[in-house]
């Protein structure tokens, strides 16, 4: 049986270890594994031996991880969400010496928005992006009756102020503040918000409603078997009323796409809209993947207006999948495990094959 090696947060594996539950569902990784003749060695970048050759791995025995001394796998799937500076550079080393997918990328927001909006084709689903300063949040406040700022570099809401402007009053809602407040009293609440850490100014995509509250799609968008791009869950993740933020661990809630536009379009409309996703989602993933080739897993959060146009919040590079798991969709929560699984049995088929043209080249030409 081949090995593939599952790189885990530092977290993830302690839990594992003791036998207790997280977001990753390791028994799947087993599970589909078997299925495809492919046996996952779980570690952290801290698990590595000097010479990036041998690795104390962790094997699932059907209750927790137990440690083995293994080989590293020649093919490695990067799920590390958070990393200091010596995991990242064990990561880029193994990038080196072995396939290792979804390996390091650029995390800044700002960078991902130029380098997607080098392809004309995808500037729809762009919504306007700039870095902060003073000046650029007075335009976009005069332009926009929402707006985004949001630090260039976080994850799950951290760091996020919504900004909605009513007549002459300005509402500042964070995760746990809400203020109403006037222009001059805004733009400074705002300088102090932002300090002297890098963050954007967004314009706030007028989002769909379910049950009154808006909504964002959570998509996840991975390499399958024969190396494309596809599309494997969508998910509806409805906005807490008190932050109007849709992380789930900053109070949203995960429902259903297919409830969540149930109320808003007709059977025929809810099938283009998907499409529309779709088609938005694989072409953003076929720009990111130009600029790094190894992603193969990414859970992009989306926006829909109205009218079932799709437009790109943001791009995660380690989509933690529990939103699927959330909304019961359970099929969609173990696909996004299987497509990447698939994905490096393609890999390792890839590297057998080569070794054996490259040993037949040898014996007729050595």
């Amino acid at each position: 049986m081949n090995r593939i090696g599952i790189m885990l947060d530092w977290g993830i594996m302690q839990k594992g270890i003791k036998g207790d539950k997280s977001y990753e569902r390791l028994p799947y990784y087993v599970e589909i594994g078997k299925e495809l003749g492919l046996e996952p060695v779980f570690f952290h970048p801290r698990h590595v031996l000097a010479g990036d050759e041998r690795v104390q791995g962790y094997f699932w025995n059907g209750h927790r991880l137990v440690s083995r001394l293994v080989h590293i796998p020649k093919v490695i799937h990067n799920r590390v969400l958070t990393g200091d500076q010596k995991a990242r550079a064990v990561i880029s080393r193994l990038s080196r010496k072995k396939t290792v997918f979804n390996g390091l990328v650029v995390r800044d927001k700002r960078k991902v928005h130029q380098m997607l909006w080098k392809n004309e084709q995808i500037r729809p689903y762009l919504p306007n992006t700039v870095p902060y300063s003073g000046e650029q949040l007075r335009q976009f406040l005069d332009k926009y009756q929402v707006v985004y700022v949001k630090p260039s570099i976080g994850s799950v809401g951290i760091g996020v102020a919504r900004i909605e402007r009513h007549g002459s009053d300005y509402h500042f809602i964070a995760s746990k503040k809400r203020k109403v407040m006037s222009r001059p009293e805004l733009l400074a609440a705002v300088r102090r918000w932002v300090g002297n850490k890098r963050f954007l100014i967004q314009r706030g995509i007028p989002l769909a409603r379910y049950g009154g509250k808006t909504f964002d799609i959570r998509v996840s968008v991975q390499k399958n078997r024969e190396r494309d791009w596809t599309v494997s869950g969508m998910v509806a993740k409805v906005a807490n009323s008190k932050n109007k933020l849709s992380n789930l661990s900053r109070g949203g809630r995960a429902v259903p796409f297919s409830e969540a536009v149930s109320t808003l379009f007709t059977p025929e409309q809810q099938a283009q809209t998907v499409q529309r996703i779709n088609d938005a989602a694989v072409a953003i993933a076929k720009q990111y993947g130009r600029h790094f080739p190894s992603l193969a897993d990414l859970g992009m959060d989306m926006g829909i207006d109205e009218k079932g146009n799709p437009y790109l919040i943001e791009v995660n590079v380690r989509d933690q999948r529990y939103s699927f798991f959330k909304a019961g969709e359970k099929a969609m929560f173990k696909q996004t495990y299987r497509h990447p699984m698939e994905y490096a049995l393609t890999l390792i088929e890839e590297q057998k094959l080569r070794k054996k043209h490259a040993a037949q080249y040898l014996r007729l030409h050595g």
